[in-house]
C-alpha cells in the first residue's frame, strides 16, 4: 500500500513538472482600459484561462512599450498575445492571429479627433495631438491610415505618443495637448468635444508566435469561451486580414491629376476647312482594255 501511494505521488509531480507555463503577453496601448490595474488583471485572468485550456499553468504580462514586447517575443518569453493589430501593421513579424477582442459587441471601432476649445478642424492647423503609442509611426497613422492621406504632413504642430488611450485624454484635460486621436466608445473629460470622426479599424487581436502556432486550434478554442471585463469583453475568431486591412491603409495611394482628354467629336468641317483639295482628271482610255486577238 505503501509504496502505491509513493507511486501515485511520484507519478503526479512527474505530470504536474512537465505542465507547460505560458505567458500571454498584452500590449494594447489603444484599447481603453481605465487603468494599468485593469490592464494587469485581464492580462492575468487571460493567461490563467489560455493556460488550463492547454493543460499547463498560464499567467499574464503587460507592456507598456512596443521594443519591449517585441524583444520578449525575439526571446521566446511570451508567445502567445493580445495585441494592437495597428501594431502589428508596423512591427510585421511571423505570428497567426488566432481571435479579435470585442469591445461593446464589436472587434472593430471607430476612431475621433477630440479636442477642447475647438470644433473645426482648421482651428487645429500647428497644434500638438496626442496619439496612443503603437510603437511607432504614429504620424503615418494619424495622417495616413485615419486621415487617409488628406491632411497636409505639416499641418499638425507635433502629433506625439501618449501611452495609452486614457493618457492621452488625461493629458487632454490637462491641457498638455491641444487635441489627441483616440477609439470611438471612450468617455471624454469635461469640456473636450469630436471635432472629426474618423475610419473605423480593429481593436486587439490575439495572436500566436513560434511553437505556440502548434497550439493554434487549442487557443482558439479557449479564446472562444474567455469572459473579460468592459475594455475586452471577449474574443470571437478573426484572421490575419483583420491587421492586413490596417497595414494596406498606412501607404496612401499617389493622387494624380486628372488626364487630359482631346474631344473625339470631329465635324467634317473641321477637317477640311482652310484646305484647298484638287482631283486630277484621269483619261477615259485608262478604265479601258485592248481586246483579246483571236
Amino acid at each position: 500500500m505503501k509504496a502505491l501511494v509513493i507511486a501515485l505521488t511520484l507519478a503526479v509531480a512527474t505530470t504536474v513538472a512537465h505542465a507547460e507555463a505560458f505567458t500571454v503577453g498584452l500590449f494594447a496601448p489603444t484599447a481603453p482600459f481605465p487603468s494599468t490595474a485593469a490592464r494587469v488583471e485581464l492580462a492575468g485572468k487571460l493567461g490563467e484561462h489560455i493556460g488550463k485550456a492547454l493543460g499547463g499553468t498560464g499567467s499574464g504580462k503587460v507592456f507598456a512599450r512596443g521594443a519591449d514586447f517585441a524583444a520578449a517575443v525575439k526571446k521566446g518569453e511570451v508567445t502567445i498575445a493580445l495585441v494592437d493589430a495597428a501594431y502589428l501593421a508596423v512591427a510585421g513579424g511571423n505570428f497567426q492571429v488566432v481571435a479579435a477582442a470585442v469591445r461593446g459587441g464589436e472587434s472593430a471601432h471607430g476612431w475621433q479627433l477630440v479636442a477642447r476649445g475647438a470644433d473645426k478642424l482648421s482651428a487645429l492647423k500647428g497644434k500638438r495631438v496626442l496619439v496612443p503609442g503603437i510603437g511607432g509611426k504614429e504620424s503615418e497613422f494619424v495622417l495616413n491610415v485615419l486621415f487617409g492621406g488628406e491632411v497636409a504632413k505639416d499641418f499638425f504642430g507635433k502629433i506625439e505618443p501618449a501611452p495609452d488611450t486614457v493618457s492621452a485624454l488625461a493629458a487632454l484635460n490637462l491641457g498638455k495637448a491641444d487635441a489627441a486621436v483616440v477609439p470611438a466608445g471612450v468617455d471624454l473629460p469635461q469640456g473636450a468635444s469630436v471635432v472629426m470622426k474618423l475610419p473605423t479599424l480593429s481593436g486587439p487581436v490575439l495572436v500566436v508566435y513560434g511553437a505556440a502556432q502548434q497550439n493554434k486550434q487549442a487557443i482558439a478554442a479557449a479564446a472562444a469561451s474567455f469572459k473579460g471585463d468592459s475594455t475586452v469583453a471577449s474574443l470571437k475568431g478573426s484572421d490575419v486580414e483583420a491587421v492586413r486591412a490596417v497595414a494596406r491603409r498606412f501607404v496612401v495611394p499617389v493622387k494624380r491629376g486628372p488626364l487630359a482628354v482631346p474631344a473625339i467629336r470631329l465635324l467634317v468641317g473641321d477637317l477640311v476647312e482652310g484646305r484647298t483639295f484638287t482631283i486630277e482628271r484621269t483619261p477615259v482610255t485608262a478604265f479601258a482594255t485592248k481586246p483579246a486577238q483571236r
